[in-house]
C-alpha cells in the first residue's frame, strides 16, 4: 500500500468516526429541553455537534478529492507502539473494573499506577505517592466540591475509609 493510499484510508476512517460522533451529539442535543430564549441550553451542544459533522464531511471530501497532502513523519499508525496502545486500553478496562468492584479511589490509584507503568515510570515511591495524591485530590474535587455521587464498590465498599477526604 502506498503512503498516499494509506493516508486517504486513515482520513476516511477519521472522518467516519468524527461524523458518527457529531450525529450522535446532534441527536443528544435534541433531547435537551428548550426555552423561549433565542439562545437556549441546546444551542452550544448543537453548534459543537454541527461543527463535528462539518469537519467530518470536510475530511471525507478532502480524501475523496485526493487533497490529503503528503504523509508526514509520525502520521497515523505506521510508527505506533501497538503494545503501549493496548496497555492504555487495558488501563481503561482496569479503571472500569476497579470502579465497579471497589469504588472511585481504588480505581484512581490502580489506574494511575498502571498508566505510569505503561509509560515506563519505574520509581515505586513516585508511583505510590503520586497515585495517593491524585486520588485524594480527585476525590476532594469531584465528591467534595462538585458533590458528585460516589457509588459503593460491588465487591468491597471503601467509602467508610475515604469519606474523611470530603469531610463526610
Amino acid at each position: 500500500m502506498s503512503n498516499e493510499t494509506y493516508k486517504i484510508k486513515v482520513e476516511y476512517g477519521v472522518s467516519s468516526v468524527v461524523l458518527l460522533i457529531g450525529i450522535f451529539f446532534i441527536f443528544q442535543a435534541f433531547t435537551i429541553e428548550t426555552s423561549s430564549e433565542a439562545v437556549g441550553p441546546r444551542t452550544m451542544p448543537l453548534s459543537l455537534a454541527s461543527f463535528l459533522v462539518i469537519g467530518g464531511l470536510w475530511l471525507a471530501l478532502r480524501a475523496y478529492l485526493g487533497k490529503a497532502g503528503d504523509l508526514k513523519e509520525g502520521y497515523g499508525f505506521l510508527e505506533s507502539d501497538i503494545k503501549r496502545i493496548f496497555l492504555v486500553f487495558a488501563s481503561g478496562a482496569l479503571f472500569v473494573f476497579m470502579f465497579w468492584a471497589f469504588g472511585y479511589v481504588a480505581a484512581i490509584i490502580s489506574t494511575y499506577i498502571a498508566m505510569l507503568l505503561t509509560f515506563g515510570v519505574r520509581n515505586k515511591m513516585w508511583m505510590i505517592l503520586g497515585a495517593i495524591i491524585v486520588a485524594l485530590a480527585f476525590q476532594w474535587v469531584f465528591m467534595g466540591v462538585m458533590m458528585l455521587n460516589d457509588p459503593r464498590g460491588a465487591l468491597l465498599d471503601l467509602r467508610p475509609f475515604t469519606n474523611w477526604i470530603i469531610g463526610a
